[in-house]
């Protein structure tokens, strides 16, 4: 719901309903997924029902999967997942690895280390019109002892920061950040926003990463406003450690990972789909 546009009565609504059905209780946003290739209706009706009220919702498949990819790929179609982003860690059907990686290339990503990952939403330093509007996380193998997640749905934050500031506009334009260029991957100058409404939904561009963004003078206190919001809201933190044979559907909420610790004989190892598609338009 769109502050500079709706009517007060409508947004405080929205915002209201919004704040009254939050849960960051683990058991209710857990949907059990007897078979991935073909859901069933009520398992199809409760994901979507707990994706439209918390823009996230958490899977556990019971049975193990001869090709988890092309499982996973036929998860995501039936919630209107596709044109998947394609990139240098990906396979050729946008299905990625998230895993320890040695190769130096990799390796100096922090999604291939076990450094922990602070919180951001996927592709912000993706032009804008590569814009990542969905994401699936999966969990093949769990780490020995860390590599918890925390998410935080984006239009939450929203919320909080227009209950205390009146200055949203200044988050919602085209330059809020900078990406400077990459001349390693090819990446071209980006600029970007923070907060933006596509076809009426919310979505959101961050990251609290200090490396590689370079936020606007102008709005530095509001995106440091904005920080700390999403730090010290701890009641709408959902923390879940992905077990094997768990995943998660989000609208790309905010996230973040701590670090973790694997062993000889038990690596960490998710899979994860970027799709340009938003779930429940």
């Amino acid at each position: 719901m769109d502050i500079l546009t709706s009517t007060k009565t409508d947004y405080n609504r929205w915002a209201s309903d919004k704040l009254g059905s939050y849960t960051n209780n683990i058991n209710n946003l857990m949907v059990e997924i007897r078979n991935p290739l073909k859901l069933s209706k009520s398992e199809k009706d409760k994901c979507f029902k707990i994706l439209k009220s918390q823009n996230m919702v958490f899977f556990n498949i019971g049975k193990p999967q001869k090709n988890i990819g092309f499982s996973l790929q036929e998860l995501a179609r039936q919630f209107g997942m596709g044109d998947y982003e394609l990139d240098s860690q990906s396979n050729e059907t946008g299905l990625t690895k998230i895993q320890v990686e040695t190769n130096k290339d990799h390796g100096e990503y922090i999604p291939y280390t076990n450094k922990p990952l602070n919180w951001h939403t996927d592709g912000y330093y993706n032009s804008i019109k590569n814009t990542i509007l969905s994401w699936l996380l999966y969990c093949e193998n769990s780490s020995v002892s860390g590599g918890t997640n925390k998410f935080m749905d984006h239009e939450i934050a929203y919320i909080l920061y227009n209950q205390k500031y009146q200055n949203i506009h200044q988050l919602m334009t085209k330059d809020v950040y900078t990406i400077p260029e990459n001349k390693i991957n090819l990446r071209l100058e980006t600029k970007g926003y923070i907060f933006r409404f596509i076809n009426k939904k919310l979505h959101m561009r961050f990251s609290m990463r200090e490396k590689n963004i370079v936020w606007k003078k102008s709005i530095i206190d509001s995106v440091n406003n904005l920080k700390k919001i999403i730090k010290e809201s701890t009641e709408f933190h959902v923390n879940h450690k992905l077990l094997p044979g768990q995943g998660v559907l989000t609208n790309n909420i905010i996230h973040m990972r701590t670090t973790f610790t694997n062993t000889k004989n038990k690596n960490r190892l998710l899979y994860r789909l970027r799709s340009k598609k938003r779930i429940c338009n």
